[in-house]
């Protein structure tokens, strides 16, 4: 039960994170969202690391949490991107794909969730491909399958930051997520050096840049402490669940309408996370 209440929170940071960075990537332009959470998360986290000086440094927990922190941080690019140029109520269902790795990744390290618990998984992610369909069904524009295409590869590479703070965490949780955001931040800024993205700051932004980057470092931190009390095929999914959180916040903040398809795509997650929860 304390695993699901911890997924279930870092679900609602990562949505409420998500869907401010969404509405600056708009404002702005996604690189500013991207980057400016990042250093902020960081930041945040590296202090409350030297703060509380209870972590020990270990190879194991510092190598899978820096490669997934890098991947990671492309992922965020890609998700704001994707933002930026699509409705919020079709990105995020497909970001959710997200949760697909980590399932698989459990599966194939042993773990076997009750009966249940797979029934969930399984309403959660027909869910998740359901939505995606309302997309593709319509006639494609250049402009609308780039932004379907970094949602696929923003998910891709999100999954994989899921698994590397579960195996980082294993050994401690802040350091992990402190590495994993530390090393996101650093290959942003080398690549943003490089390639001289159109990188938008200006006064007004940066409340919505702390607030995105502290609600990043909550999320981050409530997600690996899950991993430490559960099953990662279940934390994943649970903890995965920010799209819907996105989706609700764009309904009521943007006047954003949901087709037939979105609505019985979020009965099917609502109704998985009962069944994982419960199981």
């Amino acid at each position: 039960m304390l695993a699901a209440v911890l997924a279930l929170l870092a679900s609602f940071s990562w949505g409420t994170s998500d869907f401010v960075a969404g509405v600056e990537a708009r404002r702005s332009t996604a690189w500013t969202a991207a980057l400016g959470g990042q250093v902020v998360a960081s930041l945040s986290l590296v202090a409350l690391l030297l703060a509380t000086s209870s972590a020990s440094l270990s190879p194991a927990a510092l190598a899978p949490a820096a490669v997934g922190g890098a991947v990671g941080g492309f992922g965020v690019v890609l998700q704001y991107r994707a933002l930026a140029l699509l409705d919020m109520g079709v990105v995020s269902p497909i970001i959710a794909g997200a949760a697909l790795v980590p399932v698989v990744w459990g599966t194939i390290a042993g773990e076997r969730p009750g009966t249940l618990q797979m029934v969930g998984i399984a309403c959660a992610l027909v869910g998740i491909v359901l939505i995606s369909r309302r997309e593709r069904a319509r006639a494609p524009s250049p402009h609308t399958r780039r932004g379907i295409l970094y949602a696929a590869l923003s998910a891709t590479a999100l999954g994989l930051f899921l698994v590397a703070l579960d195996l980082g965490g294993r050994s401690d949780p802040l350091l992990t997520v402190a590495t994993a955001r530390t090393a996101a931040a650093l290959t942003l800024l080398v690549v943003a050096a490089c390639a001289r993205p159109a990188i938008s700051l200006y006064a007004r932004a940066l409340p919505a840049l702390l607030l995105i980057g502290l609600l990043i470092a909550a999320a981050n931190l409530l997600f690996t402490s899950a991993t430490t009390h559960g099953d990662l095929a279940v934390v994943g999914v649970l903890g995965w669940l920010n799209p819907a959180v996105t989706m609700a916040w764009a309904v009521g903040m943007l006047q954003e309408r949901l087709g037939a398809l979105q609505v019985l795509a979020a009965v099917l997650v609502f109704a998985g996370v009962v069944c994982i929860t419960l199981g």
